[in-house]
């Protein structure tokens, strides 16, 4: 039996790339039109895991991800990394000089605005999805009408691409997280963290002076508010462990400092490969 996996967005999303690259190209593609479906999928066990995007190299971290996941419970299991190649489509036949307007999701749109300086006539229309945007395309079969996202769903709805790699920084990449309840993790050299510290002064710094002498490396840090508790902090952390097996020990010396302290989860880390 195939394993269900749940993504964001319709197929030939970049999170059914990221998908295919975890598990395989042989398994079953569950398209939810937005994160918290995914959530509820994961919940309900109606799949074997979910691909979440939570940080890009250019837009930067996707807290609401983050905190979905703090809420859910589910926990991370993995994580990959995909370069993101921005690729223009059109109806077959067409030209990029035909289309007076493009759909994409706005953070695609964001990544390609040099490229459309050149092209002044063209509309750029934000969408709730890049491969949504594409399978809409191919349905109104309007030549004037073009659409940003990944060759996947291009060549999948039968699109022609009328430009490729049309983003401007070219070291674009999307880490995504593996969620899932029915795969287990022994064990993991990276760590991801949700805090809440006491309201002391120079607690921050202690709590990363702590990390540090145990070992541990910081690869990032974010804020979020807490809700309502105003000027109060929730930091989400991602660990890298030179010391696994001394992790608990660091722990334990955190949490004096804490109100709250949830594991994310704990997963192995994958490098990023250029």
């Amino acid at each position: 039996m195939k394993q269900k996996i749940a993504i964001q967005g319709v197929k030939g999303a970049f999170h059914e790339e990221a998908a295919q690259r975890v598990f395989g190209s042989d398994i079953e593609i569950v398209p939810c039109a937005d994160f918290k479906d995914e959530i509820e999928l994961l919940q309900n066990g109606s799949v074997d895991a979910a691909l979440m995007a939570i940080e890009n190299t250019i837009s930067g971290t996707i807290l609401n991800n983050y905190e979905l996941i703090r809420q859910s419970g589910v926990p991370i299991v993995g994580e990959t990394n995909l370069r993101i190649h921005q690729n223009l489509g059109g109806i077959p036949g067409s030209s990029i000089f035909d289309l007076t307007e493009v759909s994409s999701h706005y953070m695609a749109l964001n990544q390609c605005r040099e490229f459309f300086k050149l092209q002044p006539k063209i509309q750029l229309v934000e969408a709730s999805d890049t491969a949504l945007s594409i399978q809409e395309v191919a349905e109104i079969k309007d030549r004037s009408k073009g659409a940003i996202g990944s060759k996947l769903a291009i060549e999948y709805y039968g699109l022609e691409i009328l430009a490729e790699n049309i983003e401007t920084h070219k070291d674009n990449y999307t880490r995504f997280a593996v969620l899932s309840k029915s795969i287990k993790v022994e064990s993991g050299n990276k760590v991801s963290l949700s805090i809440v510290l006491k309201h002391e002064s120079g607690i921050l710094a202690k709590a990363l002076s702590l990390l540090h002498r145990k070992g541990i490396n910081l690869t990032k840090i974010e804020s979020s508010p807490v809700i309502g508790k105003p000027f109060q902090y929730r930091f989400y952390l991602d660990l890298l462990l030179e010391d696994v097996d001394g992790f608990e020990t660091a722990l334990n010396y955190l949490k004096p400092l804490t109100i709250e302290l949830n594991i994310l989860g704990r997963y192995k880390h994958e490098p990023l490969n250029k």
